[in-house]
């Protein structure tokens, strides 16, 4: 009986040992079978636009811009040619009152603003049309701000350079609810900002990603999503939301707002198949066969798509690998080589845009209490940092070098290259812009 009991026992003893031994072998053989038979690759059906959230609401209305009333003379043509001159410039206002004639129209020599005098050493405008009077400031974040522009615009840099909302306080002694209003309307003035700017743009490359983040009380896993053109550095499209096939389309159908009529970059990603179905309802166009008079949807046949699929093992990548969705590698590699490219397929430069925004955003540091509490709050921060990245933040990799290099001040060495920003690059303006230049920058809603 005794012999009995020592059999159990050491046979729950070497009970472990036999699971392990037997699981080790299962795993092997599961691995030579694969090896042994490799799995086809998935084939992915393209969408059509009716799979788009967004390409099924109706679009909102422009922004106004330079617009010009039918019938309307310049008024330079119209007023008396008695009185002083004009001394002020009024190039980017335009009158508010929606009955004037000049309602919308921004340009300096067809609308009839002149200045007005100072308020608080605020410059006051006025339209000789309908005798509306309104503030510089009217379209912009400083719009019935008190606190002087210099310190708007140091509180807000402050965010741009890592630093959390309480670190701003601290630093600058503004309050919370303060700092947090200005960060809302520097967003919002951000987006107006963008869509001004960001129209028929002729990209030739695209890169997508997303990056993770959670709100404070991790009741929702984030994410951001960033198309990238890695020749002139602009972010045309920034998303927030859930990892989903919604988003992936929002991200897309941004891209294909900002974009030139008939231009189709060359894309590229990371193996998220979300993507495909988001280009393939996008670029291409509805035809109509003659015979059976059936419309469908026909994607372009001068998209191009790679992915680039890496394995993970304890957090290191073990194998990367290349594929082509849509068209061919040769044509994609000669694409990427005529825009000065390697031609190969990968996300370096994105990756590192990951970096910079991590680096930028105090709510997007891993393990720290500056998280964002509420998505809208980091919505706008994410827009205010990227109306900063394009227009005040000079780019390393887009500098210049200067044919005869500029002397300096005392004992320095002369400059021999020009800062570069993303905007500059883009050709939306000539000069880096500084933070209250771009606080004060009216546009017209």
């Amino acid at each position: 009986m005794r012999d009995w009991w020592l059999i159990i026992l050491a046979l729950g003893a070497l009970t472990p040992f036999i699971i392990i031994i037997w699981r080790a072998r299962r795993t092997t053989a599961s691995i030579a079978s694969q090896a042994a038979a490799p799995k086809a690759p998935r084939v992915l059906k393209p969408r059509t636009p009716d799979d788009c959230p967004l390409c099924r609401r109706p679009h909102p209305t422009p922004l106004l811009g330079n617009v010009r009333k039918p019938g309307v003379k310049p008024w330079p043509t119209r007023k008396s040619r008695r009185g002083p001159a004009k001394r002020v410039c009024t190039a980017g206002h335009a009158c508010p009152n929606a009955a004037c004639d000049y309602h919308g129209n921004a340009e300096s020599t067809f609308h009839a603003l002149v200045g007005n005098g100072r308020r608080n050493g605020i410059q006051q405008l006025k339209c000789q049309a309908c005798q509306t009077g309104f503030s510089s400031r009217w379209g912009t974040t400083l719009y019935r701000l008190r606190t002087p522009a210099h310190a708007v615009a140091q509180a807000l840099l402050a965010f741009n350079l890592g630093l959390s909302a309480a670190e701003v306080q601290l630093l600058l002694g503004h309050s919370d609810t303060t700092l947090r209003l200005w960060l809302t309307r520097a967003g919002l003035h951000a987006q107006r900002v963008h869509h001004h700017f960001f129209q028929n743009l002729p990209l030739g490359h695209l890169r997508f990603d997303e990056l993770y983040t959670t709100l404070r009380d991790k009741a929702q896993d984030l994410w951001i999503w960033v198309a990238f053109d890695p020749k002139t550095k602009l972010i045309p499209a920034i998303q927030l939301g859930p990892r989903t096939q919604a988003m992936a389309h929002a991200v897309v159908h941004a891209v294909g707002h900002v974009l030139a009529p008939g231009c189709i970059p060359v894309c590229t990603s990371d193996g998220l198949n979300l993507y495909f179905y988001a280009l393939t309802a996008h670029f291409g166009a509805w035809c109509t066969d003659p015979t059976t008079g059936k419309t469908s949807w026909q994607v372009a046949l001068n998209l191009l798509y790679g992915q680039v699929k890496k394995a993970y093992r304890r957090r290191k990548i073990v194998k990367v690998e290349r594929q082509m969705q849509l068209g061919q590698l040769a044509d994609l590699q000669a694409a990427l080589r005529d825009q000065g490219f390697t031609g190969s397929i990968n996300t370096a430069f994105i990756e590192r845009l990951n970096l910079t925004l991590r680096h930028a955003l105090a709510a997007l540091t891993r393990r720290s209490w500056a998280t964002a509490q509420l998505t809208p709050e980091l919505e706008v921060h994410l827009e205010w940092w990227r109306l900063y990245y394009h227009f005040c933040r000079p780019h390393q990799a887009l500098r210049t070098k200067l044919e005869t290099p500029h002397a300096r001040r005392g004992r320095q060495t002369p400059r021999g290259y020009q800062a570069c920003t993303p905007a500059m690059a883009a050709k939306f303006t000539d000069h880096v812009w500084s933070v209250e230049e771009l606080l004060s920058f009216p546009i017209m809603v």
